[in-house]
């Protein structure tokens, strides 16, 4: 039955129970999806999760994750798991998951999805669409593609709605919006969380110093930090420092109650663009 559920309402789960219950549950977890609930759980338990796990099966539960995602979990990786999954990597995922681990922790740069739709502003919606309708699929979340000069250079945003809704012979410089600012990749994530409350989007483009397109980040990994900063904010009001501190499940309920009461409050700023989307 426990695989019935989402793997985020899985982490839910085994952040609410104590760890000899968390982890019997963690056990009848569908291998598959090992990863992405290690995705959707705090560091504490996460830590406690993979302690529970040998080298291949942690190797099997990641290797593969998106490179955004798969860098948020290296520091909680040990150092052999590490060292085998850049073995076991093309030179292009090697080189995009030792750049993202270049940045800091809590930085947009461990955040970001380098795999990034771009178009140029000198070719037409029906190029565009073109291009997209040759794509096996398109990535959770993606509501723009972003416009870029042939030195990519960031120029603004298109809207999947808006090409659909305009002529193929339409050019895209006609149709780039510039309201959304674009994040630099060493942006502090939490500000970013904060930034995203006032702009409409599922997503938003990241660059560096010189306005070079990086990647994007989306509003999916922006809920998760306001959710581990609301957990956060919860334990130390009741003077916890950690999650193995919680011995109590009636103390740990009441916890998640008021997590999920912060979250909420905070999600809801985004409640309209999710549901326009």
């Amino acid at each position: 039955m426990i695989n019935t559920l989402s793997t985020a309402e899985i982490g839910n789960l085994l952040e609410s129970l104590p760890t000899g219950k968390r982890e019997t549950v963690w056990s009848l977890v569908d291998h598959e999806d090992d990863g992405k609930v290690l995705l959707h759980v705090g560091d504490e338990v996460r830590e406690s999760l993979l302690a529970t796990m040998d080298m291949d099966e942690i190797i099997a539960a990641v290797e593969d994750l998106e490179i955004d995602d798969l860098a948020n979990l290296v520091d909680d990786l040990p150092n052999t798991v590490i060292d085998q999954l850049l073995q076991s990597m093309d030179g292009e995922s090697r080189k995009r998951l030792e750049q993202a681990l270049s940045y800091p922790e809590d930085s947009v740069g461990r955040l970001m999805n380098p795999d990034t739709i771009t178009v140029h502003a000198d070719v037409n919606v029906d190029m565009v669409l073109g291009q997209l309708r040759l794509r096996a699929e398109l990535r959770d979340h993606t509501d723009h593609l972003y416009v870029v000069s042939h030195h990519h250079q960031y120029l603004g945003r298109v809207s999947l709605a808006t090409l659909v809704t305009h002529q193929p012979d339409t050019l895209i410089n006609r149709l780039i919006d510039n309201e959304q600012p674009a994040i630099n990749i060493k942006e502090h994530a939490q500000e970013v969380a904060r930034q995203f409350s006032y702009h409409d989007g599922l997503s938003a483009p990241v660059v560096n110093e010189n306005n070079a397109l990086l990647g994007h980040i989306t509003i999916d990994d922006i809920v998760d930090i306001i959710r581990e900063q609301a957990e956060h904010q919860a334990m130390s009001a009741a003077g916890l420092s950690n999650v193995e501190n919680m011995f109590s499940p009636l103390l740990w309920l009441g916890i998640n109650l008021c997590t999920a009461f912060i979250t909420v409050n905070v999600v809801s700023e985004f409640e309209y663009t999710i549901e326009n989307w």
